[in-house]
């Protein structure tokens, strides 16, 4: 996400410098990582990026060592003197790992720092998520659920929703009407257990004796043997195809062709999966309380469902037969929802945010 905002924002012409802290315990390095310099520099997509590797002293530390943390801010202090270059504002993406590096900053830098909350920014301490928001003019969050959990920690704290944006050519992504002959389902995604492409199958193992249908699944991972073994027993083996990983375009045209997108995962930030379904006018089914909740708006044009309930998906999947009309006109109000959240509109929409805070 933070990529293609400073991709945007480039492109409209405001002075972008990015700097990653790749924060990992050291013996995670592969081999080849550890051979390559601790910082280095590099454009991507014509973003200039300054890369530093921040080593923590166990696996799954939260708490960033002062000395790394000093670290990164000599190597920051010294790309922005090197580069002449002065922030109006400082983005923190993955703020909760990012806030001792940002304090120690704050005295260089007569700016704003905003920091984005993640799901691993909210699910530990709510009294470092407190201090956090306290010492900032606002803050963003990338789904209703995290912007929640901050204001249970601060309710009186200036807060706003951080968009995943659809790529700016979206509204070539619909086709029109769906003919297809059969109903098409459709996931892509990591095959991992958060997706929870289980329940898609369980849901249509409960409706195979009374619909037709196909689901493709498109992504690889640590559970598709698992998915695999689960769809031989389900008897579902003729109905549903492992497309394994292919690129986006395929999966784009895939989605162009399916009646429906589901995916019920959980934790999920925004989600920008839906959003390409989405416009490519398929009946959305996702994840009641998670990131792309409030962009789907249940009944409008998409339909939510509680993760990790078979029921609910297997209703939702069934709506396609039972209320066709109804999942039409959603169908084209997604691609109403998609088009108004293309990357260039949703970087805009978080300058504004921020602009409107202070």
């Amino acid at each position: 996400m933070g990529h293609y905002l400073c991709r945007e924002w480039l492109k409209a012409g405001h002075d972008v410098r990015v700097v990653h802290e790749d924060m990992r315990y050291h013996k995670r390095w592969s081999a080849l990582e550890r051979e390559l310099p601790d910082t280095r520099q590099f454009t991507l997509e014509g973003v200039p990026v300054s890369f530093i590797k921040i080593n923590r002293p166990l696996p799954g530390y939260r708490y960033l060592p002062n000395r790394e943390a000093r670290k990164a801010v000599r190597y920051i202090l010294s790309q922005t003197k090197e580069q002449g270059f002065e922030p109006d504002v400082i983005f923190a993406f993955f703020c909760y790992d990012q806030w001792k590096v940002m304090d120690l900053l704050r005295p260089h830098f007569d700016c704003p720092i905003i920091p984005i909350f993640h799901n691993c920014d909210v699910k530990f301490s709510q009294k470092k998520v407190g201090k956090i928001l306290d010492e900032s003019p606002c803050a963003g969050g990338v789904s209703r659920r995290i912007l929640g959990k901050m204001a249970q920690a601060r309710p009186e704290a200036k807060t706003f929703m951080c968009y995943g944006g659809a790529p700016n050519d979206v509204g070539a992504y619909y086709q029109g009407e769906k003919h297809n002959g059969v109903f098409t389902i459709v996931y892509a995604g990591m095959l991992i257990p958060l997706k929870k492409v289980d329940i898609t199958l369980r849901a249509l193992a409960t409706l195979k004796d009374t619909r037709d249908f196909r689901f493709e699944i498109y992504g690889d991972g640590e559970e598709e043997e698992n998915l695999r073994s689960l769809t031989a027993e389900l008897g579902l083996e003729d109905r549903v195809s492992f497309m394994g990983r292919v690129k986006r375009d395929a999966v784009i045209a895939a989605m162009g062709r399916a009646d429906c997108f589901a995916m019920a995962s959980s934790p999920e930030t925004f989600g920008l999966t839906y959003l390409e379904a989405m416009a490519c006018g398929c009946y959305t089914i996702g994840s009641r309380g998670e990131g792309i909740d409030g962009v789907l708006v249940d009944g409008e044009n998409g339909v939510l469902v509680t993760p990790g309930s078979v029921e609910e998906m297997a209703a939702a999947l069934d709506r396609h037969f039972t209320d066709r009309e109804a999942v039409t006109a959603m169908q084209r109000r997604a691609v109403e929802t998609a088009n108004g959240l293309t990357e260039e509109k949703v970087a805009q929409m978080l300058l504004d945010d921020v602009r409107d805070s202070l």
